[in-house]
């Protein structure tokens, strides 16, 4: 972590917004790193003054807060032992209040605790774990409501499938992407799979790469946010661009060849 970055960025801000700002700076910082020292100031409060960091593993952050003591009558203000022991309540009083004052970013998806990104899903009744990465969760979270008016649509589809994979797929209606395979009468089941023809309940999410360029993984969690997003009366079959087949190089045998000719491929 460098002082100098951390301080460029911190100071100026509110405690929480501060907060945020290294929480998305640095992953791996965790809310036990960074430590609170509330100092008296007749400027508003929960202002970041300065900042260091402290062996290289938290970050320390100096804010305005007002003191208790200044309630009390004239003759005690002055006293440095009173004043210094009211701080200690005055800490755990700023750290309630700073809950309060910034209940409102509880609920905004791009500036919430990552352990509040659960509760938010829950109420809007999405599977964030299908999202993968939190930059993805946040995204998704933030447009869930505007993208409910398009739930069962094509385009709503497609936001969806972007937000997931950074690609916008091809939706084809009535088109399945596989051939008609029937199955022969020696066989015990006899039928024939895929016969949808004329069926409009059924559509195709067609991607304009090749398969390789998703991990097993993703193309696992697309499947079941299609699954989860898709109108209930349809089927959904997804396809990828297929591979470009090298051609072999053909050598012709002719009556003039001979078998100590050289034969390529």
């Amino acid at each position: 972590m460098n002082a100098v970055a951390i301080k460029q960025t911190c100071v100026g801000l509110d405690l929480f917004a501060a907060k945020n700002r290294l929480f998305s700076l640095y992953s791996d910082l965790k809310e036990d790193d960074i430590e609170i020292t509330y100092q008296e100031s007749d400027y508003r409060r929960f202002i970041v003054t300065d900042c260091k960091i402290i062996d290289n593993k938290k970050v320390m952050l100096y804010a305005t807060s007002k003191n208790a003591v200044r309630y009390l009558p004239s003759n005690f203000q002055e006293n440095d032992f009173l004043s210094r022991y009211l701080m200690i309540f005055q800490h755990l009083k700023n750290d309630i209040s700073i809950k309060i004052d910034n209940i409102n970013e509880l609920f905004r998806p791009m500036h919430c605790p990552s352990d509040f990104l659960h509760v938010l899903a829950n109420w809007l009744g999405i599977n964030v774990e299908l999202l993968g990465t939190e930059e993805k969760r946040r995204l998704f979270l933030q447009y869930a409501i505007p993208l409910f008016k398009l739930r069962g649509t094509a385009l709503g589809l497609k936001v969806y499938v972007y937000i997931l994979t950074g690609i916008v797929p091809e939706i084809i209606e009535d088109y399945v992407p596989y051939s008609r395979l029937d199955i022969l009468d020696n066989t015990d089941i006899r039928g024939g799979i895929f016969n949808r023809e004329g069926d409009a309940s059924v559509f195709t999410v067609s991607f304009p790469v090749e398969k390789e360029y998703f991990d097993e993984n993703l193309i696992k969690r697309l499947s079941l946010l299609l699954q989860q997003e898709k109108p209930v009366n349809t089927d959904c079959y997804i396809c990828f661009k297929k591979k470009k087949v090298r051609p072999r190089k053909k050598t012709t045998i002719d009556g003039k060849s001979t078998m100590g000719s050289i034969i390529t491929f």
